[in-house]
C-alpha cells in the first residue's frame, strides 16, 4: 500500500519529458537510485580525471583541491541526472510491461537496466574532457553561483549533442533533424 501511495505522489510531482512519458515504474526506479548514481558520477569523474590528466600522481593545486573536497556539491548534478533519465525513458521506456519469467519484479528489472545504462554512459562521457570538466566544476571547483550553472549547461549541451536531440523545458525531448 505504501509503495502505491509513493507511486501516486511521485507521478503527480514528476516532470514529463515527452508526450507519452508514462512509464511510472521506470520513473520510480530512477528516482530511488538517484543519490547513489549521482555519487557514482562524481567518483567516476574524479577517478577518470586522475587517470587521464595526472597519470604520474603529481599533486598540484587542482589535484589537491579535488582531494580535499570532503563534501562535493552532488546536488548540482541533479539536472544532468534528470536529463539522462528522461532520455533513457524516451529511448528505452515502454508503457507495455513485458512478461518476466525469472521471478524478478518489473521494478527490479527496470532498476538493473537503468543502472547498467547509466553507468555505461557515465564511463563513456568521462572520456570526454568537456563532460569531465563540467562535472568537476559543478561539484568541486565552483559548487555555488553562476560558474556552476554554466558548467551544468555545458554538460547538458554535451549530452544533447551525444544523443542528437534537444531537451526543452516546456516542449520536452525533440529529436534533431539531420540532413
Amino acid at each position: 500500500m505504501e509503495a502505491l501511495f509513493r507511486l501516486i505522489i511521485f507521478t503527480k510531482m514528476s516532470h514529463r519529458f515527452f508526450k507519452y512519458d508514462k512509464n511510472y515504474i521506470l520513473k520510480e526506479a530512477q528516482s530511488v537510485h538517484k543519490v547513489f548514481l549521482l555519487h557514482y558520477t562524481f567518483k567516476k569523474a574524479r577517478r577518470y580525471y586522475y587517470d587521464l590528466h595526472n597519470p604520474l600522481g603529481i599533486v598540484d593545486d587542482t589535484i589537491q583541491q579535488i582531494i580535499e573536497c570532503e563534501s562535493p556539491a552532488i546536488s548540482n548534478l541533479d539536472y544532468i541526472y534528470d536529463c539522462l533519465a528522461g532520455i533513457y525513458r524516451f529511448k528505452f521506456g515502454q508503457n507495455q510491461l513485458e512478461m518476466l519469467f525469472d521471478g524478478t519484479s518489473h521494478f527490479e528489472k527496470y532498476s538493473d537496466d537503468w543502472k547498467k545504462s547509466y553507468k555505461s554512459w557515465v564511463k563513456e562521457f568521462c572520456l570526454k574532457p568537456a563532460f569531465l570538466k563540467a562535472v568537476l566544476e559543478a561539484t568541486v571547483f565552483y559548487p555555488e553561483g553562476r560558474k556552476s550553472e554554466l558548467a551544468i549547461n555545458r554538460a547538458k549541451v554535451f549530452i544533447d549533442d551525444h544523443f542528437d536531440l534537444k531537451i526543452y523545458k516546456h516542449k520536452g525531448i525533440i529529436l534533431r533533424k539531420t540532413a
